[in-house]
C-alpha cells in the first residue's frame, strides 16, 4: 500500500480519505480550521484527561490511543485541533497536568451535571473501558472525575458494566 493510500489517521481511505485530507489542510490554510478559545478549552481538557486516564496503569495500550483518534475523526477536529488534541493527550500522558484544575476549567463553562459534562465523562469511560481491563487506580480517578463532573459513582458503575456485557 502506498502512503498516498493512508490518511492522516492512519487508515486506508482510498480517495475519500484524500479528500478529506484536502479539506483539513485546506481549512487550516486558510485559518477557518483554529477552533475558538471555548473549543480550544474543550479540545485541551477532553484531550488532556483522556492522557492522564491512559497513562494511569503505566501502559497506554492500542486499544487507547485508538480511541483517542476515533474521538478526533467523530467530532471532526481540523488539523489545527488535532495537534491541540496531540499535544493535550501528550501532556495528560505526561502527567503535566491537574485534573481537578482541567475539570474545573471545563465546569466554569458546563455546568457539573450538564449535557456536556456527561459527554465528557461517557468518552472518558469510554477510554478506560476501551482495553478491556480496569485497574483499581483507574477506577478511582474515574471515581473522582465523576464526581468533580457531578455524575454520581453508579452511573460510572452502570457504564462499565454495559462495556463488560458488550466484550
Amino acid at each position: 500500500m502506498s502512503g498516498n493510500d493512508i490518511s492522516g489517521s492512519g487508515r486506508f481511505e482510498g480517495f475519500g480519505g484524500a479528500l478529506a485530507d484536502i479539506r483539513l489542510l485546506l481549512t487550516d490554510l486558510l485559518g477557518l480550521g483554529k477552533p475558538d478559545p471555548e473549543k480550544k478549552m474543550v479540545i485541551e481538557v477532553f484531550f488532556g484527561l483522556m492522557g492522564y486516564l491512559a497513562k494511569a496503569d503505566r501502559l497506554v495500550s492500542s486499544h487507547e490511543s485508538n480511541l483517542a483518534n476515533s474521538v478526533m475523526d467523530e467530532i471532526n477536529l481540523s488539523l489545527a485541533e488535532r495537534r491541540i488534541a496531540m499535544e493535550s493527550f501528550d501532556r495528560g500522558m505526561r502527567k503535566d497536568i491537574h485534573i481537578h484544575a482541567e475539570i474545573l476549567r471545563f465546569t466554569d463553562v458546563h455546568k457539573p451535571g450538564s449535557v456536556e459534562t456527561r459527554r465528557l465523562h461517557d468518552v472518558l469511560v469510554r477510554l478506560v473501558a476501551s482495553d478491556g481491563r480496569l485497574n483499581p487506580g483507574e477506577y478511582e480517578l474515574m471515581k473522582q472525575v465523576g464526581e468533580d463532573l457531578g455524575i454520581p459513582v453508579t452511573a460510572l458503575d452502570d457504564q462499565l458494566a454495559e462495556y463488560t456485557l458488550k466484550r
